[in-house]
């Protein structure tokens, strides 16, 4: 990221209390003898994976200008918005995801609160960049957390974002390519929700407005996100040309 310890310190403190780390943690530690201990390592390994990724989002998209206080408690009301509302907020096949996820780490033997938790760990990756949605467009969180989703969908940035992830890439510049990809897809994303909640923020639907209004550009658009990310498997290549057509919208 190019940032000094100082700010990888306050992004991992900010990520690390936001998300109530700690607690999962020891939960996991707790059932040690209780369960498998391969499921016990894969549990930890998902909460490394999700402090490593929601402290780089910090370190390009945090405010620095905020108390760390402040954006602890900002990001815990941001998860308890949105964890009391998902079946209300979240697309049905991603909640139809978290409770199989749930219910197989409980019959494995983990205890009801913490399979719950633990389903929502991807969920709670994407809380930051919601969250910053709502706070530029001056909106409500569930209707950030909806905007978020309607995009992802219209542009089935869901099913690109899993393929990117599962690239394995040697070069170093092709890993950087992927980086940057996955992060112009993002920031397009934050950018187009934010335009959708500002201009039709007041209509039943802000993303279909704003897509309707976008009119034959945003549909070819889209047709030709959809033949670069869905007729064959992803690539760095594909990815980085799919990035940049978003990005102009963004």
């Amino acid at each position: 990221t190019g940032r000094g310890a100082r700010e990888v310190v306050r992004a991992f403190a900010v990520m690390r209390d936001g998300f109530d780390m700690q607690e999962l943690y020891e939960g996991i530690d707790a059932l040690d003898n209780r369960i498998d201990g391969q499921l016990q390592l894969d549990l930890h390994g998902e909460i490394s994976r999700l402090i490593y990724s929601s402290c780089d989002w910090d370190l390009k998209n945090g405010n620095d200008a905020t108390s760390i206080g402040a954006q602890i408690a900002a990001l815990r009301a941001a998860r308890k918005e949105i964890r009391t509302r998902v079946e209300e907020l979240v697309p049905a096949p991603m909640q139809a995801k978290i409770n199989t996820r749930r219910e197989t780490l409980v019959a494995a033997g983990v205890p009801q609160v913490l399979a719950q938790r633990m389903a929502l760990l991807e969920l709670a990756g994407m809380v930051p960049d919601i969250a910053l949605i709502a706070e530029r467009a001056k909106a409500e969180i569930g209707d950030a957390a909806k905007a978020y989703f309607a995009i992802t969908d219209a542009f089935r940035l869901g099913r690109t974002e899993e393929a990117a992830r599962n690239l394995s890439t040697t070069d170093y510049y092709d890993g950087l390519a992927l980086s940057r990809s996955l992060d112009t897809i993002a920031a397009a994303r934050r950018s187009i929700a934010v335009a959708a909640l500002l201009k039709h923020g007041k209509t039943a639907d802000p993303v279909a407005a704003w897509l309707e209004a976008g009119g034959e550009r945003i549909a070819r658009l889209r047709e030709r996100l959809q033949a670069l990310t869905e007729s064959a498997d992803i690539t760095v290549s594909r990815l980085s040309v799919a990035a940049g057509l978003l990005g102009d919208l963004g």
